[in-house]
């Protein structure tokens, strides 16, 4: 016997035998006598909704760029393999493992054999609940960030080194079905831990975001694009900036057309400059700036990284750019829009929402005109679809002022 890995998931619901998938993972390996070895984490991108946040607290912005399971399933299947397999109310945690590793050919679909915390606390402690915050406080351990997969993971460690350090039982024996089990496969065996991606990586990366400092992570050499580059970049940011905000998926894409194209980060700086100082343009035309005008301005301005005051210095007037679409999407009677994940409404209050304005709410197809998200980050189904056509992602919130009706 190696030693033990203990595991926690955060998870999209109850059952992957429904389609509930693994959002985070926390693992840490102990050696036989209980001695903590190593540890990691990361997010993983569950390519569905990320379910119950109010609970792990994880958003879909969080999982993008996150790896997916299959992509850490060889790291994981190693730390599993030789090793008793430990959870608290591992069943839950063996079901979910099981499945994804099965799913992605690292598990040959038999069942692991587990070490159940949860079980060893309902024979040895006198305890009315055996949740792991209860069992914890009874072993005065200290659990920093529960429903966080590596804090959860952490504190179940110690929960199993204090039963290994005070128990009687005939822990080899316990380890038997473990040692012999030869279900795994690991692929790489390499298995790098470069493209994990932790709560904490998540938060930076939005951070950056926020302040418009992402677009220095663009690398490239060429500094003056040429008008065919300008109109297609305009027109990803009109798309990604249509309700004023800058999802992670759409910073993603924006970066990817400025890497494949080989734009510097002051190119950027320049394009972002010009299409701020259009978006003004746009707003002064009728000679009156409203404070929903203000207001988005002030968004796009700091997402893009553009001082506003400093617009006049930074375009140079004599170079003509494409000029962006308007930053609305004007719907006609059969017109077709699509909802996912709504959290402000309910689905059937959308659909009544649109239908005493004659549009179509249904599937997701190469006609409809916008995807409406409870989450604009989302990584449904319908966003996925929404991505791949060039359907524009927005907000709920953003609906009234996003969208007209002709």
């Amino acid at each position: 016997m190696n030693g033990y890995t203990v595991v926690d998931f955060e998870t999209t619901g109850f059952s992957h035998a429904r389609g509930d998938r693994v959002v985070e993972i926390g693992v840490v390996t102990l050696d036989t006598e209980g001695n903590i070895l190593d540890e990691w984490e990361t997010l993983v991108n569950p390519m569905r909704h990320v379910g119950a946040t109010h609970i792990h607290g994880i958003c879909a912005k969080d999982v993008v760029g996150a790896p997916t399971f299959s992509e850490v399933a060889d790291l994981f299947a190693a730390d599993l393999t030789g090793n008793i397999f430990v959870a608290h109310n591992a069943a839950f945690d063996e079901a979910f493992a099981r499945g994804e590793l099965t799913a992605c050919q690292r598990l040959n679909g038999s069942p692991i054999p587990v070490l159940d915390t949860m079980a060893i606390a309902r024979r040895t402690l006198s305890l009315r609940s055996r949740k792991l915050a209860d069992v914890c406080s009874a072993l005065g351990i200290r659990n920093e960030n529960a429903h966080s997969a590596l804090s959860d993971a952490r504190a179940t460690a110690l929960v199993l080194q204090t039963f290994i350090r005070r128990s009687a039982m005939d822990w080899h024996d316990i380890a038997a079905a473990s040692r012999n089990f030869d279900g795994y496969t690991v692929h790489d065996t390499q298995h790098s831990r470069d493209h994990l991606r932790s709560r904490r990586d998540a938060a930076v990366t939005q951070e950056t975001l926020s302040n418009g400092g992402w677009i220095d992570r663009a690398i490239g050499r060429r500094d003056i694009p040429d008008n065919w580059m300008t109109a297609q970049y305009f027109a990803l940011l009109d798309a990604a900036l249509l309700d004023s905000y800058l999802s992670t998926t759409e910073q993603t894409q924006l970066l990817a057309f400025a890497y494949d194209n080989g734009l510097s980060p002051a190119a950027l700086s320049r394009l972002h400059a010009e299409y701020v100082q259009l978006v003004v343009r746009g707003a002064e035309a009728d000679g009156i700036v409203t404070d929903a005008e203000h207001a988005m301005l002030r968004a796009v301005s700091t997402y893009l990284g553009v001082d506003l005051r400093q617009i006049p210095k930074a375009v140079d007037a004599a170079r003509e750019p494409v000029r962006p679409r308007s930053m609305t999407i004007s719907l006609k009677p059969g017109d077709r829009v699509s909802i996912t994940g709504p959290v402000l409404r309910a689905q059937d209050s959308w659909a009544s929402y649109f239908s005493a304005r004659d549009v179509q709410v249904a599937g997701i197809a190469k006609a409809t005109k916008v995807l409406i998200a409870g989450d604009p980050d989302s990584q449904s189904g319908k966003a996925r679809k929404a991505r791949q056509y060039g359907i524009p992602i927005i907000g709920e919130s953003s609906v009234e002022s996003v969208l007209s009706f002709d």
